[in-house]
């Protein structure tokens, strides 16, 4: 559909971060927005199974420009609203090993670019082993050359951040549906319809695709030849008990970015939560067009070994 004309409604489809951000912001520019969810609650998909990371970080200055941008969105957001939305700030390190000089090299020039987009308060910048060891006293630095300090990084709880921005759309005008789940799309010349399991009609002039992990399916009900590569991944992490170690200290634990073993570590209550990034994916080939409707906050059986 072009975009030459102004959007006038939306019907955006999927109750994530993804669909209420985009709900709120289409709502406060005045367009008359519908979200359809099609469970009972927000965030039934791939938010409530994010790790909730945040950071100012970013291999681009494009990027980099997006992380800072969002995490002052996020801080603004905590900070106003009652009881926040589960934001910690302790910053991050991210580790770089010794004899690697292509890593160290590479974490150099992320901090030289830093430099150019950071806000002052929160500069990125080089760190030795002591004081790695300083922030994050768990750290075994042997094999350890330097780090990355970003600071005022950290995690974010996904439901309280989603809820907080739904509520926002609601208040600036945004009606959103429980339990309507679309089955069909059909497009005509100005606009599109939209029929849902539970036998209702929506027509808009535009659709949002925020389905997440169903959303190569709905990308296929509106054009069957589009060519939408999503696909459901399988990713292991763990949670430890709690660790007496943690409970003894007088700060939260920045967040870790292991390199080498290519996995983030990060505080969970008074345990840690560690999330390893797999050289060989497994990739649900049996689920195209995303998991079955009635999965959302369901996890795959525990595989440790893989880990």
């Amino acid at each position: 559909m072009s975009l030459t004309r102004p959007i006038k409604s939306c019907v955006v489809v999927g109750g994530g971060i993804a669909g209420t951000a985009i709900t709120r912001l289409l709502t406060e520019r005045g367009v008359d927005v519908t979200l359809l969810e099609k469970s009972g609650q927000l965030t039934s998909g791939a938010t409530w199974h994010a790790a909730g990371l945040v950071t100012r970080f970013a291999g681009s200055s494009k990027i980099k420009k997006i992380h800072v941008r969002s995490l002052d969105l996020l801080t603004d957001l905590h900070n106003t609203t009652e009881n926040g939305i589960g934001l910690h700030l302790p910053g991050s390190i991210r580790l770089i090993e010794k004899n690697h000089t292509g890593r160290l090299y590479e974490a150099q020039q992320h901090v030289d670019m830093a430099q150019l987009f950071d806000d002052s308060e929160h500069t990125t910048r080089m760190i030795d082993v002591d004081e790695i060891q300083e922030k994050h006293p768990l750290v075994n630095t042997d094999n350890i050359e330097c780090g990355i300090w970003t600071p005022s990084d950290g995690d974010i709880d996904p439901t309280s951040l989603t809820n907080c921005v739904a509520n926002i759309a609601r208040h600036a005008g945004a009606k959103i549906l429980f339990n309507q789940h679309v089955q069909t799309i059909q497009k005509t010349n100005n606009s599109f319809q939209l029929t849902t399991k539970e036998g209702e009609t929506y027509e808009a002039d535009s659709v949002v695709n925020a389905a997440g992990l169903w959303s190569r399916g709905v990308s296929e009900m509106m054009d069957p030849s589009m060519c939408h590569p999503a696909f459901v991944i399988e990713h292991q992490y763990a949670i430890t008990d709690t660790m007496p170690e943690i409970q003894a200290l007088e700060h939260r634990l920045p967040v870790l970015r292991d390199l080498a073993g290519s996995s983030y570590i990060r505080q969970e209550g008074q345990g840690m939560l560690i999330g390893p990034y797999e050289d060989v994916c497994v990739v649900r080939q049996d689920w195209k067009n995303g998991p079955p409707t009635s999965w959302g906050m369901e996890l795959f059986p525990d595989d440790v070994d893989r880990m």
